[in-house]
């Protein structure tokens, strides 16, 4: 059984081959993303879905920091987790799931931002 795990922001062949050679025992595969499909959805980024309807290539700038997304690793996810932050992926992390595989990078990082705020304010909105 093997997992994706996408990568957002991360412009250093080191980082990413760091980030690969430390999940290669979870049968984990690093995908990085080109800034240019951050408008596609998540499931189609991991291989999952196919896209209905093309999205516009992403012509922004960065999505304000990295990001990991963790696809098909649920029955691995502590410590493939444990080895991602320990090989320096110290940023925004989220899981696939049925509710924000439709979404875009932006949408998604957009979204752990302000979770991430919110904890920050001891869980107020």
């Amino acid at each position: 059984m093997s997992g994706t795990i996408l990568l957002f922001g991360f412009d250093s062949l080191l980082n990413i081959l760091a980030l690969s050679a430390a999940v290669s025992p979870f049968d984990a595969e690093v995908v990085p993303v080109a800034r240019g499909d951050y408008n596609k959805p998540m499931g189609v980024l991991a291989g999952l879905d196919t896209e209905a309807t093309p999205s516009l290539p992403y012509a922004g700038g960065t999505l304000g920091g990295r990001m990991v997304v963790l696809c098909g690793l649920d029955d691995r996810l502590e410590p493939v987790l444990a080895a991602l932050n320990q090989a320096g992926a110290d940023c925004m992390k989220a899981v696939l799931t049925p509710h924000n595989r439709t979404w875009s990078a932006l949408k998604l990082y957009g979204e752990l931002q302000r979770e991430r705020a919110a904890m920050e304010r001891g869980g107020r909105r």
